[in-house]
């Protein structure tokens, strides 16, 4: 139910669609996002930019009736990747100036719990790869939802959790973390 202003007007039904998005999706998106760009404010930064677009999309989003929750991730999704291009894009033109590379696989040497240990171990994953594992596990997704956000099919899905899952256990098992 929409709530009148405190002058009596109706407010924005766009602006009211846009809060309520922002209340049921904002964390989960922020959450998502952070995981997939390994950076908080970038997260941050390509959250607000899907609402920004949500929000100028939204006629055309009620009118062919589009799930909220999917248009919301593959925007968010769409805009991590964009983001991850142009860092990548940045980041060799920043190496080649200085001449060096990085070491990728550095770890922290204080004690750590095994959570972050996991999380840490997500960076041997290609993004597609840790996307779709961080949409399984930690959002919970189906793997059709998973094939819509990516604009897939459920088969290259299920390929991409398989070959994740099978690459981030070798590595766990390396480091020592599992059997």
């Amino acid at each position: 139910m929409i709530k009148p202003t405190p002058d009596g007007k109706d407010p924005d039904p766009k602006i009211s669609a846009l809060e309520d998005a922002m209340v049921r999706y904002q964390k989960v998106l922020l959450r998502y996002t952070a995981r997939v760009l390994h950076n908080q404010d970038a997260a941050q930064d390509v959250v607000q930019l899907t609402f920004i677009r949500f929000h100028a999309n939204l006629e055309k989003i009620m009118k062919n009736k589009i799930q909220i929750k999917g248009w919301l991730f593959r925007t968010a999704h769409n805009a991590a990747v964009d983001f991850i291009r142009k860092e990548s894009r940045l980041r060799l033109l920043h190496f080649r100036q200085a001449e060096q590379r990085p070491d990728v696989h550095e770890m922290k040497s204080e004690e750590i719990d095994r959570e972050a240990v996991v999380l840490q171990h997500l960076n041997v994953l290609k993004p597609k790869e840790r996307e779709v594992l961080v949409l399984r596990l930690q959002e919970k997704m189906s793997y059709r939802e998973i094939a819509k956000i990516l604009d897939r099919s459920e088969g290259y899905v299920g390929t991409l959790i398989h070959t994740a899952t099978k690459k981030l256990t070798q590595s766990l098992q390396e480091a020592g973390v599992i059997a």
